[in-house]
């Protein structure tokens, strides 16, 4: 049993921690002019910390919330190619970006669809 509860609960914390560094990641984008060096030092390994921890998201959480493979690496290119659809994979698509990812975006449209 507690064996079950362990997908759901790996797969919030691997959600929180990839959103964590989106909105970490964000800001930085957004205040690139003002970054020193220390602070670049510090900025791009997360860059690429959140990059592996996008595609990880992807491949488990995305895997198992939209019920397909994934064509794409990453998972805002995966909520991408669904954003049109009018099936059940394209509301959730909609979903994750207007709820995730689009408000934190500089340009407020994180998913291009």
């Amino acid at each position: 049993m507690f064996e079950l509860l362990m997908i759901p609960l790996l797969s919030l914390y691997l959600i929180a921690i990839t959103w964590l560094f989106y909105l970490a990641l964000m800001n930085l984008r957004i205040n690139k002019d003002k970054l020193t060096l220390p602070a670049k030092v510090l900025a791009y390994p997360m860059l690429w910390i959140g990059l592996m921890l996008d595609i990880t998201l992807n491949m488990i959480v995305g895997t198992l919330a939209f019920a397909s493979v994934p064509k794409e690496w990453l998972f805002t290119t995966r909520c991408e190619r669904y954003l049109k659809s009018k099936t059940w994979r394209g509301r959730l698509a909609r979903w994750f970006c207007r709820n995730f990812l689009d408000p934190f975006d500089k340009n407020g449209k994180h998913c291009r669809g």
